[in-house]
């Protein structure tokens, strides 16, 4: 992985975490295109916190991040999630 993009990525995701109700995702390779992220449920107390958390799924959070890496990955072709829904 580059330094750089992985730099890119990172602070892309760390703008989009916040607005994910309570899912967190993080970087775990780019490969000629390829976007794989780990993905990280919200907790299961949805009174622990504001946030709705029973709305947000991998589905979401890949049509989200989409566009958003398209732009700063070169070659971009897919994003693939690891981790349970």
């Amino acid at each position: 992985m580059e330094s750089g993009l992985n730099e890119k990525v990172e602070s892309v995701l760390e703008t989009v975490n916040p607005s994910l109700g309570g899912v967190d995702i993080r970087l775990k390779n780019i490969y000629q295109g390829v976007v794989t992220l780990e993905y990280h449920k919200a907790l299961s107390n949805p009174s622990a916190c504001h946030i709705d958390r029973t709305k947000m799924n991998k589905e979401m959070v890949v049509e989200i991040l989409h566009d958003k890496l398209g732009v700063i990955v070169p070659g971009f072709k897919e994003i693939i999630l690891l981790g349970e829904d």
